[in-house]
């Protein structure tokens, strides 16, 4: 593994419902992404990266380094009363332990019903974006509230100027022009691009692709690669880039039904599925930290969002595990470090110990669980979805109550199941999926209840009339002391 003389600046942004196969470097000839592209072939594809299969929890497993089994499965809007909990340490507050200044920006739905769930207090320095899912790029606006946030208050006369985009790319250029380079970085930026609603300028889209939906996307897309860019260089600029790991991810598959772009060919599936298009997103690493005979080559090993936690860690020289996992019932970390695998080539922890993807599906490799208790059918889509028409072009079969499985490492787009040739592997899984979920975990606040330390706790509606009408955490504490936050009665199940 190379070895740094002093702490690397760390980036890690994260990409909204961008499908497998919506990018350049994937093969895609009609997406312009070359920014992307570019830090590709001068990093590390991770043609294996997991995720959970849709947005929230993905976040929540980042941040709180836990498989999303073990912190929440679950998602909600305003106010989100699911993500973190409030007693789990997060990798923003490891790094700032450890020195670094700490900065999270654009999307953040890992829990809003809480003041504790914020950003400020779960170890961020600053942070500037919005709480929920989904919002109008242009205005703001979601579920009739503005939702819009800046560190410890609503970031009043921000919104509706520009497209969200343009928002994020400024603050995070920003951060790095005023970054004190002595000190390390880690900044978290989570873009909006490509979630609905498809809102993009015009100027970004492509005069040569003719249909609507895909023009639209792949506008999206192509803002979004700008920002990237434009990152990047202020990070080259400042004489950070060669001191920086850069990693990259989606959140989940793309959206492949109805009025939604994403391409995930030739994984099958989307999100909302176990399905390796649902799960297994595009992602890479780059910067100048990563090793020289390491660029331009693509890792296969399993690699999980939730391990990055402990690689940051150790590149920064803290510990992976949390001690507040010892005083309350959360679960501890799930997160392997992945450094050697990353700079070296080395096999991956992940293929030695078994992987609940969710609830409903285990990879213990190279064999994948997939229950039958999938929202959507695990249809394939071909390169030039979607072309003229949106919506899936096989519907495929849904998978036995008993589930399918599948070996996925000499099937990938998971054609073959071989839970009727294959039983014995099949119960073996099962057994596993059914020991494991007695460890599993939800978070959950339930702010009518109230709780010991907040003294407010209103509904979100009463709580933006009194915030023109922006959206925010529907109970605060009156006891807070730097980034701790005092709890009590709250329901956590």
């Amino acid at each position: 593994m190379q070895s740094a003389q002093k702490p690397q600046h760390i980036i890690f942004m994260m990409l909204d419902d961008v499908g497998h196969y919506n990018l350049g470097y994937m093969g895609n000839q009609e997406f312009r992404t070359p920014n992307m592209d570019g830090l590709v072939k001068e990093g590390i594809q991770l043609d294996r990266h997991y995720v959970y299969k849709y947005c929230s929890p993905t976040r929540t497993s980042f941040l709180s380094g836990r498989l999303p089994v073990h912190m929440s499965e679950k998602m909600a809007e305003l106010p989100d009363v699911y993500g973190i909990d409030v007693r789990a340490t997060t990798v923003a507050a490891k790094l700032s332990q450890q020195g670094y200044a700490t900065h999270q920006i654009g999307k953040w739905h890992a829990g809003s019903a809480l003041e504790g769930q914020l950003p400020m207090h779960k170890g961020f320095d600053t942070s500037f974006g919005y709480l929920s899912g989904e919002e109008d790029h242009y205005t703001q606006m979601e579920q009739g509230f503005i939702d819009f946030w800046d560190t410890d208050k609503p970031a009043y006369g921000k919104n509706g100027i520009q497209y969200g985009a343009f928002n994020f790319e400024q603050r995070a250029v920003s951060i790095i022009k005023a970054h004190d380079i002595s000190k390390p970085l880690f900044m978290y930026l989570a873009w909006q691009e490509a979630h609905t609603p498809n809102q993009v300028p015009e100027e970004f889209e492509s005069s040569s692709i003719s249909f609507p939906l895909k023009r639209t996307y792949e506008g999206m897309l192509h803002i979004l690669d700008s920002g990237v860019g434009n990152v990047t260089d202020a990070l080259k600029a400042r004489g950070m880039w060669e001191n920086t790991l850069l990693v990259v991810s989606s959140d989940n598959g793309g959206r492949v039904d109805g009025q939604f772009g994403g391409n995930n060919y030739p994984l099958r599936g989307q999100k909302f599925t176990d399905f390796e298009g649902g799960v297994r997103v595009a992602a890479f690493a780059s910067g100048g930290v990563i090793p020289k005979a390491r660029r331009g080559q693509k890792e296969t090993g399993l690699i999980h969002v939730a391990d990055w936690l402990a690689t940051f860690c150790k590149l920064a020289g803290c510990a992976a595990n949390d001690p507040a996992a010892q005083s309350s019932r959360v679960p501890d970390t799930d997160s392997l470090d992945q450094t050697e695998t990353l700079f070296s080539g080395a096999v991956s922890p992940r293929q030695h110990k078994p992987l609940p993807i969710s609830s409903d599906a285990l990879i213990v490799w190279p064999y994948k669980l997939v229950l039958g208790n999938q929202k959507h059918r695990g249809y394939w889509t071909q390169p030039n979805h979607p072309n003229s028409t949106a919506g899936q072009e096989d519907t495929g079969k849904e998978c036995p109550r008993a589930g399918c499985l599948f070996n996925i490492e000499t099937d990938p787009t998971e054609h073959n199941d071989l839970s009727g040739k294959m039983k014995q592997e099949l119960s073996k899984l099962s057994k596993t999926l059914k020991q494991l979920e007695k460890g599993f975990y939800q978070s959950k606040v339930d702010p009518k209840r109230g709780a010991e330390g907040y003294t407010e706790c209103s509904s979100q509606e009463d709580w933006a009339k009194a915030h023109k009408n922006f959206a925010g955490p529907v109970c605060w504490s009156a006891k807070n002391e730097g980034s701790s936050v005092i709890f009590g009665d709250v329901s956590y199940v």
